[in-house]
């Protein structure tokens, strides 16, 4: 690029002196794309992306929805009646709280969620403190989020000193440290989220209410029960033949959905099943003080061959349940069954129970019979 550059004589004025510069470019660089180089690609054709896989559409079919469908109640939540009566406990069924000491600093300065102060805590500091001062913050907690009005309103405190006895039991025998043996490192539960420890200690609380007589759903607002006439979807994974189900075939996320398929076509007194695949049947639980849900693997209904004729509700979790476990199968045994249940005269739905395939799948058969027999 060329440019010219005027003169001027000693006074200032311009003269007809011009001198031409020219200005080179600077030489081309090389851009980087996160440090590598254009010419360290290869050129050539981009290969083309590889085929779709084939899918399967998956839906109800119409002519066997008579004989077929399966209804299913949609529940988000549970609640307990009677609280007012005598207050038990039993932990026996209900998993260790486990906490994990290597995985706490003893330098770090933390803020006690359990607290009501913004008071700030060395991990070394805790250590100091007593146990009883952290079971009257966690009775407290209880109270508040267990044993209040709805929103926490009006505490129930005339239940205190039963329930300080019920935490200091669990506190006691339900804690257990990992990779610590020095017992006041339970003291560390004053850093854990105050709603996780209620909701473990609440699970042994009366539990002799866990039954129909006390224990109710709380149904979808806009939607209380499903059906498998909704089923519709594609997948890719592979399927079995269903002739049982109202639904065309069963997703099989592994060989052990098509063995417990082939099984409950086998079966006489299997008289539908689906497997819960575009269904959206979920069971809610509480893990760590959040909202979770759980899917179970099948619903099956039995049909009786004895007087009277009655039919009723399976379901069957193969999978292991390998996420949650503890949580989950506490919360089907002992919020789920016992609401739906408790509303089946009501609403004319069927009986319902559980049954998990634990571990083995080659017995499968002689387990459904025996369960079935059972019912």
């Amino acid at each position: 690029m060329s440019y010219f550059l005027q003169g001027y004589d000693k006074d200032g004025n311009p003269t007809n002196d011009k001198r031409k510069i020219v200005i080179e470019k600077f030489p081309p660089e090389y851009a980087h794309i996160i440090g590598v180089p254009f010419k360290m690609f290869k050129g050539g054709k981009t290969e083309a992306p590889p085929p779709p896989r084939p899918s399967t559409h998956v839906f109800a079919l119409p002519e066997r929805q008579a004989a077929t469908e399966i209804t299913f109640p949609n529940v988000v939540g549970y609640r307990v009646e009677n609280l007012d009566g005598e207050i038990k406990y039993d932990f026996s069924n209900i998993e260790n709280y486990e906490i994990d000491g290597s995985k706490f600093p003893t330098e770090t300065i933390m803020t006690s969620p359990i607290s009501a102060s913004e008071e700030k805590l060395q991990v070394k500091g805790v250590l100091e403190k007593r146990d009883q001062e952290l079971i009257f913050l966690i009775t407290k907690e209880l109270i508040k989020q267990k044993f209040s009005d709805e929103n926490g309103q009006n505490p129930h405190f005339h239940k205190f000193n039963k329930l300080k006895k019920i935490v200091e039991e669990w506190y006691n025998e339900k804690v257990r440290l990992l990779n610590i043996p020095d017992q006041r490192y339970k003291r560390l539960l004053f850093f854990e989220e105050p709603t996780k420890i209620v909701g473990h200690i609440f699970r042994g609380i009366n539990p002799h209410l866990n039954t129909t007589e006390h224990i109710r759903p709380v149904f979808n607002y806009y939607n209380r029960f499903s059906s498998t006439k909704y089923v519709n979807g594609n997948t890719v994974k592979e399927v079995y033949a269903t002739e049982k189900s109202h639904i065309n075939f069963v997703v099989m996320d592994s060989n052990w959905e098509g063995i417990c398929a082939k099984t409950l076509e086998e079966i006489e007194m299997v008289e539908c099943y689906v497997k819960n695949q575009f269904l959206g049947f979920a069971i809610p639980y509480t893990k760590d003080g959040k909202d979770h849900h759980y899917f179970p693997d099948f619903i099956v209904r039995i049909k009786s061959n004895h007087q009277p004729l009655t039919t009723k509700n399976l379901i069957i979790e193969i999978s292991g349940m390998s996420k949650d476990k503890a949580e989950k199968k506490w919360f089907v045994e002992n919020r789920w069954l016992p609401a739906v249940n408790a509303l089946k005269d009501k609403y004319e739905y069927p009986e319902w129970h559980f049954i998990e395939i634990a571990n083995d799948i080659r017995n499968i058969k002689n387990q459904l019979i025996e369960k079935i027999a059972s019912l």
